[in-house]
């Protein structure tokens, strides 16, 4: 299956940062599909096949995820401690985004 057929996870509750992020990608030529989860417990439930993905019978690994670091409920941080500490789940690159300027949520 080529990259393209890989859907790019898009984690993010702001529906104006999503669409240009998604606009960004499509520009730059990519043909990936995307997958937007709007809360952190949305990401987790696509990536575990669980809650409104449970029925999913086509659902692929996303190719790459980008994860807002500030979420409501489960945070990025959180997301990401999930995904890496997951056998299954860990190789997939994940890239942190924030728009925050607080030095403790860029360190982190």
């Amino acid at each position: 299956m080529s990259d393209s057929h890989h859907p790019i996870l898009i984690v993010e509750d702001s529906p104006d940062d999503y669409y240009a992020t998604r606009r960004g990608l499509k520009s730059a030529g990519l043909a990936n599909n995307f997958i937007h989860c709007e809360t952190g417990e949305q990401a987790l439930d696509y990536l575990y096949q669980r809650g409104d993905y449970a029925a999913a019978g086509n659902w692929v690994r996303p190719h790459i995820i980008l994860l807002d670091l500030n979420l409501p409920g489960i945070n990025g941080e959180e997301v990401l401690a999930t995904i890496k500490a997951d056998e299954q789940l860990k190789e997939i690159p994940v890239i942190v985004l924030t728009t925050s300027d607080d030095p403790r949520d860029i360190d982190a």
